[in-house]
């Protein structure tokens, strides 16, 4: 019953409904868009005053995401690589770029089966070489940026220069700098509570995350920028 109302709680947070069905073999099944007990976006006793506050709220009135059942959003809680996938999935809506990809560490019977195979058919979420997704592993704010720079294909002739904001660009792994980069050119990048430092390789939040989907979406032209002394911007340091 524990592992039960853990999991109904946690779909929840994530903005998934709790009427989850989970049969053995099948992949679950999302009944509504909303779940049932959704904090309204307003009512975070957690978020009032918090530097991510705005961006929190504006992706909650979407229904991007949603607090807890005690009214609390735990701004600071790290996100899982399955969590974030289940994000990325509801903010954007993507198209198929490729076909899905067994992950030997995501069995059809898990909650966020479907959510993997979607970030991963459109492009946000990649595996690792050896085939796993590590879906319960937390995302590295790089991760973040990596995936969304890929999945809204903003690394195309990108170059580098963007990571040359950062104090500690040298912590951004080879692999990943195109892509902050890029996301950095484009105005996804929030950094709190210093902008000229980006914490690549630090656990992403449930704020860093509702950052970085926001200003995804102003990058898409689907959301209003939001006046933050956290947001970077290309060639310039507030």
């Amino acid at each position: 019953m524990r592992q039960s109302k853990n999991r109904s709680t946690f779909l929840c947070a994530l903005g998934l409904t709790t009427g989850l069905v989970l049969t053995a073999g099948v992949a679950p099944i999302f009944l509504s868009p909303a779940p049932a007990m959704a904090q309204p976006a307003t009512n975070f006793s957690d978020v009032r005053g918090h530097w991510a506050q705005d961006y929190i709220r504006a992706l909650a009135n979407r229904g991007i995401i949603s607090g807890f059942p005690d009214g609390t959003f735990r701004p600071s809680q790290p996100v899982t690589r399955a969590q974030f996938s289940a994000i990325v999935t509801k903010a954007f809506n993507s198209a198929k770029e490729r076909d899905a990809l067994r992950f030997e560490d995501v069995p059809s019977d898990y909650w966020g089966w479907s959510a993997v195979r979607d970030a991963y058919e459109t492009g946000f979420m990649s595996g690792y070489p050896d085939g796993s997704f590590r879906p319960e592993q937390n995302i590295p704010r790089v991760q973040v940026l990596v995936a969304l720079a890929n999945g809204l294909d903003l690394a195309r002739n990108a170059g580098q220069g963007g990571v040359g904001l950062y104090r500690d660009a040298a912590r951004i792994p080879d692999y990943a700098r195109v892509s902050v980069a890029a996301a950095t050119n484009s105005g996804i990048v929030v950094n709190y509570p210093n902008v000229s430092v980006l914490n690549p390789n630090q656990s992403a939040t449930r704020a860093d995350v509702a950052a970085f989907v926001y200003q995804s979406l102003v990058n898409r032209g689907r959301a209003q920028e939001i006046d933050s002394p956290y947001g970077v911007t290309r060639g310039r340091q507030r």
